[in-house]
């Protein structure tokens, strides 16, 4: 779908359109430069005008010139095509620079094939249509270029060939050097090419012309490939191969449709499409098109770009949908599942509490009874045993007065004592009021039946994030020495 696109073959005297796509082509037909012909292309422009459109010119005026130039990148190198371009070819309106490579020696410097089409009046009415109708224009490219890429299907591994391919009633002379375009021109309808012998004169000027501007080395053999659906060119095959600096290939047409993959009858009937089909889908390396003309391609590749990134989106959010859609029904299912089981258990449960016997009581009363049980058959503390500890330092420490005390029966056998006392006296030193309680709190510990020692609080808070407080006015009173312990006994 986003290959799809319409191949435009022009000459000064008429236009042909082909409808391509992968695996598909459909030739339109042919239409003359007079009114009738632009009405009748305008026509099938309208059809296909959202399909971007690539020009091939085939005409007699064209040039070409092979530059070395620095190797600069970028906007530097953009100016530096601009400037060469206008100082070579002047005014010309369709000009295109193309770097086919770079030396290997030196300063490594690129080398490119400039192109220009110097009198393309004759294009001006077909631009015409297309720009009327809104149509994206890829390019303009010369017919040599798309010859190149019928070499390529072909297959040929000569390093300098020269195609002869007769179409439309003109010869068409195009060298290659490693495959890449040098050097082409166009024999018109007018000159008397069909006479046996004369295209291998032209092919033999040719060869003279390229040695003479040291486009083709001397030394170099000129592998020559005709084709020719009529088969006008057959003729020169044999004078060409007795010249050693020539060798010549006749190409069938058979082996041109597979080569290209297109039917035999329709290639025979339109061969035209040849050079077509093997330009259709690659990339435009040498475009004449000036960027004004360029503009509304450029814009379709921006929407199409916007609609193929809308559409990634949109698989992907359906794509997440239906994994999370999926994903919930799996739950769901799952849930059902767990539902069904519980459902399950609670009839199976229920089945068997059915058949239980008749309890005497109640279950709450039942708990309630074994609660007392496990107290009742629980070893009762021995108080006298408890509370000797406590007593014997209480009689070591004479100045301590008890307040209150409170017994805990914990699980386990275990017990606690939570003990509230104070200082008989007090002269309002702390100091010696905390050192008092610490020898309580030390004797106890010591104790063999006591675990721990655990002091809740005392006159001092000795605790890092305390706040300091106090008065240092009026008289002291034991209450101001109360302190409260905890103490824990073994079993």
């Amino acid at each position: 779908m986003f290959d799809h696109q319409l191949i435009l073959l022009a000459t000064p005297r008429q236009i042909g359109v082909l409808d391509w796509r992968p695996g598909q082509m459909h030739w339109l037909g042919e239409f003359s430069s007079d009114m009738a012909g632009l009405a009748a292309f305008r026509q099938i422009v309208i059809r296909h005008a959202q399909l971007p459109t690539l020009l091939v010119a085939d005409t007699v005026d064209e040039d070409y010139r092979s530059e070395v130039m620095p190797h600069v990148q970028g906007h530097a190198r953009a100016e530096l095509l601009a400037r060469k371009l206008k100082q070579v070819f002047r005014n010309a309106r369709f000009t295109g620079a193309w770097r086919q490579a770079r030396e290997t020696a030196g300063r490594r410097d690129d080398r490119y094939l400039l192109a220009a089409l110097p009198d393309a009046e004759w294009l001006t009415p077909w631009l015409s249509v297309l720009h009327r109708e809104r149509v994206p224009l890829s390019g303009i490219t010369p017919l040599a270029m798309a010859c190149q890429h019928l070499l390529l299907k072909l297959r040929v591994q000569e390093p300098h060939a020269l195609l002869a391919c007769r179409l439309n009633n003109s010869l068409r002379l195009s060298y290659y050097h490693n495959g890449l375009l040098r050097f082409s021109r166009l024999i018109g309808s007018d000159t008397p090419t069909q006479l046996p012998g004369n295209a291998a004169d032209e092919i033999a000027k040719t060869q003279l012309y390229l040695t003479g501007q040291r486009i083709l080395p001397r030394e170099a053999r000129l592998h020559v490939l005709l084709l020719d659906p009529s088969g006008q060119l057959d003729s020169s095959q044999a004078p060409l191969n007795a010249d050693p600096a020539f060798s010549t290939r006749l190409i069938d047409m058979p082996s041109l449709a597979r080569a290209l993959r297109i039917p035999d009858d329709f290639l025979a009937a339109t061969p035209e499409v040849a050079p077509l089909a093997a330009l259709a889908g690659e990339t435009v390396q040498l475009n004449l098109a000036p960027p004004e003309l360029l503009q509304r391609h450029l814009e379709f590749r921006w929407r199409r770009g916007l609609n193929l990134a809308s559409g990634l989106v949109a698989a992907a959010g359906l794509t997440l949908s239906a994994a999370y859609w999926l994903h919930a029904q799996d739950l769901q299912d799952q849930a059902q599942q767990v539902q069904a089981e519980a459902q399950r258990s609670d009839q199976h449960h229920a089945a068997i509490v059915r058949d239980f016997p008749a309890l005497a009581m109640r279950p709450d009363q039942l708990a309630l009874t074994l609660d007392l049980a496990a107290q009742l058959s629980r070893t009762p503390l021995d108080v006298n045993a408890l509370f000797l500890p406590l007593g014997q330092a209480l009689s070591a420490h004479p100045d301590v007065v008890l307040k209150t005390l409170t017994l805990q029966d914990t699980s386990g056998g275990t017990a606690v004592i939570m003990l509230d006392a104070r200082l008989s006296e007090f002269d309002g030193n702390f100091r010696a009021a905390m050192s008092r309680i610490d020898s309580l709190v030390s004797w106890l510990a010591a104790q063999p039946g006591v675990a721990a020692v655990e002091r809740l609080s005392s006159p001092v808070d000795t605790a890092p994030t305390a706040t300091l407080t106090g008065k240092t006015t009026g008289a002291s009173t034991p209450e101001e020495t109360r302190f409260s312990l905890r103490i824990q006994l073994r079993p």
